[in-house]
């Protein structure tokens, strides 16, 4: 844990079965309840900023009675600020498999009288199923056991999470604007649940892209789930950490495909880093 060796704030590992102790965390207008000894609750109150060069575009993008789908909604980052950028008339539906995040959203809700957030607690895929979710003893990151993967042979350090194809809400979701999805390499099966939704839809989308991440846990290259959105007529932008966001051009999918794959490259030989985040636009 060297990142916080030097700071005030202590990261500590919280033993499996402990009961948190919250803390009241202020991050873009709004006071997140989250538990002290997460990793992301002492990088806020230290005073680190939470993926300014996405959160701040998702923000400007969101207009008053708008409806924003929050796939991985995780703790509220971009699920509170959204309900209050689109106000009393619009709505935002965060659907998180974490039944700790789950517990976190709302009470920072209730905290902020936020009154226009719908939870659903399940995680997104292709197939209705039950998956497992290894818990987490530091972190409010959650990660579903990869595509294929057999029942753990140790269930004790896992929770059960219902997962079900987003098409089977569509009934429950009614018209989406925009949507962000960050489900740690789960997008690609998301988005081969989602077929119906996007065709209808086509929401602006915020997406977190790494063919890392894809191979290891939909078992699926990172140029399929990009080639989804451009058969259906999406344009890309990168928006890049260090620099203005990009809009990917190219005389073709393939091409468009290798530069987005190109800039991975060199964000994670060159950052250290591990995705690419990503807005698309029909």
């Amino acid at each position: 844990m060297g990142l916080f060796r030097k700071k005030k704030h202590q990261a500590i590992s919280l033993p499996v079965g402990a009961a948190p102790v919250p803390a009241s965390v202020k991050f873009r207008g709004c006071t997140f309840r989250m538990p002290d000894h997460w990793v992301i609750t002492k990088q806020l109150l230290d005073g680190k900023d939470y993926e300014p060069w996405v959160l701040d575009y998702f923000l400007q993008t969101l207009k008053p009675g708008m409806t924003v789908l929050d796939v991985g909604a995780s703790w509220g980052a971009f699920a509170l600020p959204a309900a209050k950028k689109v106000g009393p008339t619009g709505r935002v539906i965060a659907i998180e498999m974490s039944p700790g995040n789950g517990r976190v959203i709302l009470e920072s809700a209730k905290t902020n009288a936020i009154d226009n957030i719908r939870l659903i607690l399940v995680g997104v895929s292709d197939t209705l199923e039950t998956a497992f979710l290894r818990r987490q003893t530091m972190h409010n990151n959650h990660q579903l056991e990869p595509a294929g993967q057999a029942a753990p042979d140790d269930l004790s350090d896992y929770d059960f999470a219902p997962v079900v194809p987003i098409d089977l809400l569509r009934g429950e979701l009614g018209k989406v604007d925009v949507m962000k999805i960050d489900i740690e390499g789960m997008e690609y099966r998301a988005f081969m649940g989602a077929k119906a939704f996007m065709a209808e839809q086509k929401p602006i989308t915020f997406l977190e892209y790494s063919p890392r991440f894809q191979a290891e846990t939909s078992r699926a290259e990172g140029s399929a789930l990009l080639s989804f959105f451009l058969d259906l007529g999406y344009g890309v932008e990168i928006l890049h950490r260090k620099k203005k966001r990009e809009t990917v051009k190219g005389a073709d999918a393939a091409e468009v495909i290798a530069r987005i794959d190109a800039a991975w490259t060199r964000h994670v030989e060159d950052d250290n880093g591990t995705h690419l985040d990503l807005c698309l636009k029909a």
